[in-house]
């Protein structure tokens, strides 16, 4: 992953991803549209949605679709080339799909909500069912996003995650208790076949590296958000 003054990138053939860093708001249109023009990005073909922690996936594939933004979901699939996918986090986990194979590629908004159903799955099980990937060949990013050691929850929903069944998915120190979305994503990604080597934690924690990232926790539940875009050339 390369650093620049405003953004993490990137590149893997024909594939880019970027990651905007604190001194960009992806939820300022002029901050995105410039950062498309400085990585040849089309701008004019961005899709975003109304993000509301579920594990909906919207599937972009003709033109009426890139003119849907707005559209209630927190996962995006293509195989457009130029189409440029956007999510938004700000503590969330960004996850990062992509097959050079049958080029295509996704993003998904996993916070806790969207973790427990499995977005992770849900896209993986699209991106093979509608496309024809094969689990081998899908990589995997989960992006900067907040790290077990800062992300305290309640015992209640400590709970509720046991029934996925995943060891270590949790920490405790002394009445506190730290989710881990991290190894739980990458769990669930083994279980839906893909292979380990093929996902990659970035280990960029918007709490620890508040410096670079924003954090709706550490910054006072803030509106400004990072973006995760991916577009194929």
């Amino acid at each position: 992953m390369q650093e620049r003054d405003n953004i993490y990138f990137i590149e893997d053939d024909n594939i880019k991803v970027l990651f905007t860093k604190r001194n960009l708001d992806a939820k300022n249109s002029e901050d995105i549209a410039n950062i498309c023009q400085e990585y040849n990005l089309n701008f004019k073909n961005l899709v975003f949605n109304t993000q509301v922690h579920g594990s909906d996936v919207r599937i972009i594939k003709s033109s009426e679709d890139i003119r849907k933004n707005g559209f209630e979901a927190d996962g995006l699939v293509t195989h457009l080339t130029e189409v440029p996918l956007l999510i938004f986090t700000a503590d969330c986990v960004p996850l990062v799909f992509y097959d050079k194979v049958t080029k295509t590629v996704a993003l998904a908004h996993a916070g806790w909500r969207g973790t427990f159903s499995n977005i992770a799955g849900e896209i993986i099980g699209i991106m093979m069912k509608k496309y024809k990937c094969e689990e081998k060949n899908i990589k995997v990013i989960l992006g900067p996003s907040i790290s077990c050691e800062n992300y305290e929850v309640s015992y209640e929903l400590i709970q509720k995650f046991s029934d996925l069944r995943i060891k270590e998915y949790y920490k405790q120190k002394a009445e506190k208790y730290f989710l881990n979305l991290w190894a739980i994503n990458k769990e669930l990604l083994l279980r839906s076949g893909i292979l380990e080597k093929n996902i990659k934690i970035s280990n960029f924690c918007t709490v620890r590296d508040n410096d670079k990232f924003f954090s709706y926790r550490l910054d006072n539940q803030t509106k400004k958000r990072i973006g995760t875009l991916i577009q194929i050339d």
